[in-house]
C-alpha cells in the first residue's frame, strides 16, 4: 500500500472514532433541553413570587401613607366659626385648608365600590348668604383608597356625669371629640390609628 493511502486510512479511523453518533447527539440535545426548562421554570416562579411580594409591599406602603395623611389632616384642622366636625361610623367631616382655601373635608366609605372616598368643598360654596351650612356634598367623591373591605370611625369623649371616657360611633356635638379612632381593613391586613385632636 502506498504511504499516502496508509496515512489517509489512519486519519479516517481517527476521525470516525472521535466524532459523535446521531444517537449521542440527540441524547445530548434532550438532556440540555430538560435542564434548560428546569432552570427557566425555577427562575420564572421565583420572579413571580418576588413581583407578588413587591406589589404587596407597595399596597401596604400606600395604605400606611394614606392613613398618615388623614391623621395629619385631623390633627392640623384649623379653628372655624361654623362647627364643621361631624361624624358617624363610616363618614367624617372636618375643617381643613386645601391649597390655602378653607374647606370642609369629608371622608366616607362606599361599600358598593369598596372604596374610601373624599370630597373637599370650599366653605365659600357651601355656606349661603344667611350663614347656613349646606349639609350635602358639593361634588362627587374622589378615590382616596381602592379595594378596601371596611372603614369605621369612632370618637372619644368625656362623660362628665361618670367622669369616664367613652367611645361612640356618632358625633354631632358643637365641639371636637378628644380623639378619633379609624380602622381600615384592606384585602389582607387591618390598619388602625388613634388621632388626638387639638383643643378647641
Amino acid at each position: 500500500m502506498l504511504p499516502w493511502r496508509r496515512i489517509y486510512s489512519n486519519r479516517n479511523k481517527q476521525s470516525s472514532s472521535a466524532a459523535f453518533s446521531l444517537v449521542e447527539l440527540l441524547m445530548a440535545v434532550a438532556i440540555f433541553s430538560v435542564v434548560s426548562i428546569a432552570i427557566y421554570s425555577t427562575f420564572s416562579s421565583g420572579a413571580a413570587v418576588l413581583r407578588r411580594i413587591n406589589n404587596l409591599d407597595l399596597v401596604q406602603q400606600k395604605i400606611l401613607l394614606k392613613t398618615e395623611k388623614l391623621s395629619r389632616q385631623l390633627r392640623e384642622q384649623p379653628a372655624s366659626r361654623k362647627p364643621l366636625f361631624k361624624g358617624d361610623k363610616t363618614k367624617i367631616s372636618f375643617c381643613a385648608n386645601i391649597d390655602y382655601f378653607p374647606c370642609r373635608l369629608t371622608y366616607y366609605f362606599d361599600s358598593s365600590t369598596n372604596s374610601f372616598l373624599y370630597v373637599a368643598d370650599k366653605l365659600s360654596q357651601i355656606i349661603d348668604p344667611e350663614s347656613k351650612l349646606n349639609p350635602e356634598l358639593g361634588s362627587p367623591g374622589v378615590v382616596f383608597l381602592a379595594k378596601v373591605k371596611e372603614v369605621s370611625f369612632s370618637y372619644l369623649y368625656l362623660d362628665l356625669s361618670k367622669n369616664t371616657y367613652f367611645w361612640t360611633d356618632k358625633w354631632e356635638q358643637e365641639y371636637l371629640p378628644f380623639a378619633v379612632k379609624f380602622t381600615i381593613i384592606g384585602q389582607k391586613q387591618k390598619y388602625e390609628s388613634t388621632v388626638y385632636l387639638p383643643k378647641n
